[in-house]
């Protein structure tokens, strides 16, 4: 089924911000320093007797495997790669972009439809 809402489209090396004048939600993969440090921090939880290593079902618990951003409205980014299927959680976001933050010099994912090229 195709989707009725219109996209933005843009190419590389676009200058882009926020469409709608709110901060924007961007994300990238965790790191693998990251994962690290969330088990470690998790096992130190536990010892101390703050945490338990399970969730209320009795799985365990598994590290984020993303990384999340909020990105001021003000920020202009740069456009890394127009269009991506960007991998988000267990699943792929569709009708996203890659964008170069320079506020913290992250390359992130972030829908299209948050964005835009003019102002």
């Amino acid at each position: 089924m195709k989707s009725t809402s219109t996209v933005p489209t843009f190419y590389k090396g676009d200058l882009v911000r926020s469409a709608s004048g709110n901060p924007v939600q961007a994300w990238r993969r965790a790191s693998g320093e990251e994962t690290r440090a969330w088990y470690a921090q998790l096992a130190e939880d536990c010892r101390a007797g703050r945490d338990v290593p399970y969730d209320s079902g009795g799985e365990s618990k598994l590290a984020p495997s993303d990384t999340y951003f909020s990105v001021p409205a003000e920020v202009v980014m740069t456009i890394v790669r127009g269009r991506v299927s960007a991998p988000h959680g267990y699943y792929t976001a569709k009708d996203c972009c890659q964008v170069f933050c320079p506020s913290n010099g992250e390359t992130l994912f972030v829908k299209r439809a948050a964005l835009t090229s003019r102002w």
